[in-house]
């Protein structure tokens, strides 16, 4: 398993490019994974990195990938939200590549993925509702609005009544339930856009990625360097009006994207947009 999950973090490139201000800095990854930009920003400089996933099991297989830089890094099994009640000195860069990981979505058994049979679960940790959770206590009228607001989803009232009818249980049965509801011709997207909303009500994206940006302010030195990458426009708005609220420097005028070349390599990155924000 740990061998399947190792894999090229999204612009690496780009990332020890805009965040890595000074070569022995101190570096806070709030997005660990598995650790792959850990491990580029541990390759390439002197800098010190901790590393933030509120996932157990990543937070292993990122320690089993780095352990030949365990002077220099420290993994943290917490959610990034509460940055600034964990980290007790500056740092001079935070990185936050938001969205859920490869290992995630390739494990059947967090319920991330539409192609995979397992449970309605969704979690990127252990605490809190399920996908399931959600589906037995709201009310229709509430997972419409979650998956309208959430996944942008025009047929939100109509699945949202078929969901709360049906109930199900699993992935397929929801995938299979959605498409159902849907024009075939369109149904991967409307399955997209369901399970990326039920994923963000989950795990309160919205609320996490507010308070991760501001507690990464509070942590960071003058002239320290916030790096985010988005994959969905939501989240992308989120991070602009919270850094404007608290005063950040933008250093990219345009989001930053994957290049040609990455893009063949791992076409997962397509929607990726890099931020770059100094305090």
């Amino acid at each position: 398993m740990g061998r399947q999950v190792i894999h090229l973090p999204v612009m690496g490139d780009e990332v020890i490019h805009w965040l890595v201000v000074k070569n022995d800095g101190f570096y806070l990854d709030a997005t660990l994974g598995c650790g792959g930009h850990s491990e580029l920003i541990l390759k390439r400089t002197n800098a010190y990195v901790i590393g933030i996933d509120v996932d157990r099991e990543q937070i292993r297989l990122a320690e089993e990938r780095l352990s030949c830089y365990k002077d220099r890094f420290m993994p943290i099994n917490a959610n990034f939200k509460f940055i600034d009640s964990f980290i007790g000195r500056p740092v001079d860069g935070v990185l936050f590549d938001l969205g859920y990981s490869t290992y995630q979505l390739n494990t059947p058994q967090k319920g991330f993925s539409y192609r995979m049979e397992g449970p309605l679960d969704m979690r990127y940790g252990r605490q809190g509702m399920t996908a399931y959770d959600i589906i037995e206590e709201w009310e229709a009228e509430e997972i419409a609005d979650m998956l309208y607001r959430y996944g942008g989803e025009r047929k939100s009232r109509n699945i949202a009544r078929k969901i709360k009818d049906k109930k199900p249980r699993t992935t397929g049965e929801l995938a299979l339930l959605v498409r159902k509801s849907v024009p075939r011709r369109n149904g991967h997207k409307h399955l997209g856009r369901v399970f990326q909303a039920f994923r963000i009500a989950v795990n309160r994206e919205m609320e996490n990625i507010k308070q991760g940006i501001i507690g990464a302010f509070h942590v960071l030195n003058k002239n320290g360097r916030l790096v985010v990458i988005t994959y969905h426009s939501g989240e992308e708005k989120l991070v602009l009006k919270t850094v404007n609220e608290l005063g950040y420097t933008t250093l990219t005028t345009k989001p930053i994207t994957p290049g040609k070349l990455e893009f063949n390599r791992n076409p997962r990155c397509r929607s990726a947009h890099l931020r770059v924000f100094e305090k």
